[in-house]
C-alpha cells in the first residue's frame, strides 16, 4: 500500500514546500527495500452499482497535512478517478476497465504516485466486503468488518489499515488509517455538485 507516498507527493503540488521521505515497505508491510506488490484491482462491475461522487481528501502524516479533491465515477464498464490539487490544477486521471489501467498525469506528479495503490485504497474503503474478500484472499490479506462502521485489512494477523465510517462511505465521512505507514486520510464524499459538510 504505497498510497501514502503518492498523496504526500501530490500535496507538494498543492503548495507544500517539503516532501517527506518515507521508507518503502517489504512484502510483509515492514520497512525494507521492496515496496511490495499491490493488491489485485477489482473490476468496476464488481461494485454492483453506478456511482459518481466528489471527495475532499485531507491527509495527515506527522506534522504535515494536505488536501486534494477527487471525482470518482464508476459504472459496469469503467472506474475513473480525477484528482485536482488544492490550487485547482489537475494532477491525474485514472481509468480502469477491469483489464487495463490508463493513467494520465501532470508532468509535475512524481513517479512515486502509484495508481494501483491509490485505487487499492479507494476499493478498500468503498467496495462491498464479499467482493474484496474473494479478490484479495489469494494475495495473503484478510479484509474484515469486526463491528459495524469498521473495516480492517490484515496480513498474517498484522493490522495494515483500518477504515472507520461515520456515515455512508460514498456520501459521508470516512477515516482511513494506515499502520504499515503512519498515515491518516479523512474523506468527505458527496454527490456531484454538493459540498461535503
Amino acid at each position: 500500500m504505497r498510497v501514502l507516498a503518492a498523496w504526500l507527493l501530490l500535496a507538494a503540488l498543492g503548495g507544500c514546500a517539503s516532501r517527506p521521505v518515507l521508507p518503502p515497505l517489504d512484502a510483509a508491510g515492514g520497512a525494507g527495500t521492496d515496496a511490495g506488490a499491490a493488491l489485485p484491482l477489482l473490476s468496476p462491475a464488481s461494485l454492483g452499482q453506478e456511482r459518481q461522487v466528489q471527495q475532499l481528501l485531507r491527509g495527515e502524516y506527522g506534522e504535515r497535512s494536505f488536501s486534494l479533491r477527487c471525482v470518482v465515477s464508476v459504472d459496469a464498464r469503467q472506474l475513473q478517478v480525477i484528482g485536482v490539487t488544492a490550487i485547482g490544477l489537475r494532477a491525474f486521471t485514472l481509468r480502469y476497465d477491469g483489464e487495463r489501467l490508463d493513467e494520465q498525469r501532470s508532468p509535475q506528479v512524481p513517479d512515486a504516485l502509484q495508481a494501483t495503490s491509490l485505487l487499492n485504497d479507494l476499493q478498500l474503503v468503498l467496495w462491498p466486503l464479499p467482493a474484496l474478500q474473494r479478490a484479495w484472499s489469494a494475495s495473503g490479506v484478510e479484509v474484515s468488518e469486526p463491528w459495524p462502521g469498521t473495516r480492517r485489512l490484515l496480513r498474517a494477523g498484522r493490522l495494515l489499515a483500518e477504515v472507520h465510517y461515520a456515515t455512508d462511505g460514498w456520501e459521508g465521512r470516512v477515516w482511513l488509517r494506515h499502520f504499515d505507514r503512519p498515515y491518516s486520510l479523512f474523506i468527505e464524499g458527496s454527490r456531484m455538485g454538493v459540498e461535503g459538510g
